[in-house]
Order: structure tokens, then sequence, then C-alpha cells
């Protein structure tokens, strides 16, 4: 039997072929980073509050919608530079915490304090949510010295926006921006400043005026630093949208299952169950429902319970709550091209 001799050239080909592709398997496989940084397209929904129609920042690259767990290099980055933007000089992430199976904390500090100094402490929490584009910014805290009250994460705000909440920075001082979306560094369209606590938490409340808005959406940022010379060593952040001169939206009615009691309108959940309410609005385009805890200082810290953005069908919550101890008040977040409302006046109590 003649044997088959292929030339040793067409060997040697086929060779480096195998080799090749098995070495980008290998690779595609074990390196699990994500590709490098790009413009991601916006969500058409808001499951988790995300407005629709403006442009997400500091996404990264689409990751495989089969990750079983969302990766922290990714958030990271987009921790990293989202702080970068705000005005922090050589921002570093050093924790990462996973809230939820798409969401996730960041925290940041500057690498540096004052005088050079190296710094390890946390100064700022970057809340983020992953879609398919990526992973986008939805919030930051600054931990310890500035709690937000007013606006709400997502509310509609026209100018002058009233600003209040709590906070400890150098001379009582917290310098507050209003920026708007836009590819790039975010246009600024009003500064100013409220005083708070010098030494330690106390109550600020004031107006911000800011020019026109180009686009939908934008941030208002809160910093106990202007970050003109050394940089901001922390900063809180909040989501929020521009109102229109459309309507307001207005509040007709709320009803609850269970309802509440006539003497105290208070709801008493126990065991564990699902917690219904239903809205009349009017004007409406969305509705946040948020459980905030007793005692002052409660709203910086209110939990999401849901958000509906289909009002065709009724406005409506239903809340499957864990067998936990619980005490807090509804607060029930109406948002339309118009503006803002809100309702808080049902409390609800977990025995």
């Amino acid at each position: 039997m003649r044997s088959v001799r292929f030339p040793l050239l067409v060997v040697a080909s086929l060779l480096a072929v195998v080799i090749g592709v098995a070495a980008a398997f290998v690779s595609g496989r074990d390196k699990g980073e994500p590709a490098q940084p790009a413009a991601a397209t916006t969500p058409t929904t808001s499951a988790a509050g995300q407005p629709a129609g403006t442009t997400p920042k500091t996404n990264t690259a689409a990751e495989p919608n089969d990750t079983p767990k969302p990766g922290n290099q990714a958030a990271s980055a987009a921790a990293v530079a989202f702080m970068r933007e705000l005005g922090m000089r050589d921002p570093v992430a050093a924790s990462f915490r996973s809230t939820g199976d798409a969401t996730a904390e960041v925290g940041i500090h500057p690498r540096a304090g004052e005088g050079g100094r190296p710094l390890d402490k946390v100064t700022t929490l970057v809340q983020l949510r992953r879609y398919t584009g990526g992973w986008v910014v939805t919030g930051a805290k600054a931990t310890n010295t500035i709690e937000v009250d007013e606006p709400l994460a997502f509310t509609r705000v026209r100018s002058p926006l009233t600003v209040s909440g709590l906070s400890s920075a150098f001379e009582g001082t917290v310098h507050v921006t209003v920026t708007e979306d836009r590819r790039g560094a975010d246009r600024v369209l009003g500064k100013g400043f409220v005083n708070g606590g010098a030494t330690e938490l106390a109550p600020f409340r004031g107006p911000i005026s800011f020019q026109r808005p180009s686009v939908d959406a934008g941030w208002v940022i809160f910093s106990g630093d202007t970050g003109a010379d050394t940089g901001i060593m922390s900063a809180t952040a909040v989501r929020i949208r521009f109102g229109t001169a459309a309507a307001a939206p207005r509040i007709v009615g709320v009803r609850t299952t269970p309802a509440p009691s006539a003497s105290a309108n208070l709801v008493t959940l126990t065991g564990s169950g699902t917690f219904r309410v239903r809205v009349q609005a009017t004007d409406a385009q969305e509705i946040r429902f948020l459980l905030v805890p007793s005692g002052t200082g409660g709203r910086p810290h209110a939990k999401l319970l849901g958000v509906d953005t289909q009002g065709s069908d009724g406005w409506s919550l239903a809340w499957r709550y864990p067998n936990e101890a619980t005490h807090g008040h509804l607060l029930i977040q109406v948002n339309g091209q118009g503006g803002t409302v809100e309702h808080d006046g049902i409390a609800v109590l977990h025995t």
C-alpha cells in the first residue's frame, strides 16, 4: 500500500493553525476580562430607576449576558471614571460589594490626602447597575459626611432647586453643582452652596438656581471641597431628571392591602407575604415606591420597593416582604414631565 506524504510546509502550516486556535480558545475562556471601555446604548426601561432616553455615564463595553455573577473589574473601572469626572484626583477603587443580581457598590478614595500622604480609607460609595451594555453609575454617597434628603434620586426638578439634608464639611460649607448629561464631560448648569455642620452632622437647606437644560437628565453633586486645587475628597451624587412646562402630576388617591388603621394610618405586617399598593394619579409617567426608615435622616437610606412605568392598567406595587422587622413609612414618588409629587402619609410596621 502506498503511503501518502504531505509536503513538510503544509504540515507545519496546519500545525500552526491548530495551535493558534487552541491558544485563542484558552485565552478567551480563562482570561475573563471585559473589553475595553466603549460607549453603550441607553436602556429603554427603568426597572432600577435609570431614566430611559438618557445617555448613561461611565459604561464599559458589553459583557456576556450569561455571566453567572457581575465581575468587579468593569464596575470598579466605571466607578473610578465617574469620580474622576466629578473632580477626584487619582481615584482608587478600594472595595467591591455585590448588592443584587445586577447591582453593586464600589468604595472609592483619592490615592493621596492632604500633604500628599497616602490614603487608604474609603470616602465615597458609588452605586452601579449592570445592563447589557455594561455598568452604569446610578448614584454616589460621601461616607459619613453628606446625606441628602432632597432631591430624591430620579426626581424631576426645576430651577431653583431646593436641596436639603445633613452634612459635616470644612467651615460647614457644602458645594452643590447641577449638571446635564452629554458625551464627554457633563455640562454644568449651575453652582451654589449651602451651610450645614462643620465638626458633626447638622441640617442644611437652600435653593440652587441653574440654567435651562437641553437634555432630559443629569446630576446634583454635593461635596465639601471645591476640587479647584487638590481635587475633591468625596462626593454625594443624586441622579435627577428635569421638569418641563407640562402640567405637574397630581395624586388623586392611594389604597393599600392590608389597609392602614383608621386611627394611626399604620399598616401592620406579620410573617412574610405581599403588600399591595394602588395609586390614582394624573399626568404621571412613572411611580416609584420606597420604604423610608423611621427616625431623623431616613430618606437617604430609603429602600426602593418597585417602579411602575406602565400606567395604562393602573399604577400599582406588589411587594413581597420578608419575615423581618421593619419600621418606617411608605414614600410614593410620582414623576411626570411637569415635575414630581410625593405621598408619605402611610406608616409601615413589621412585628
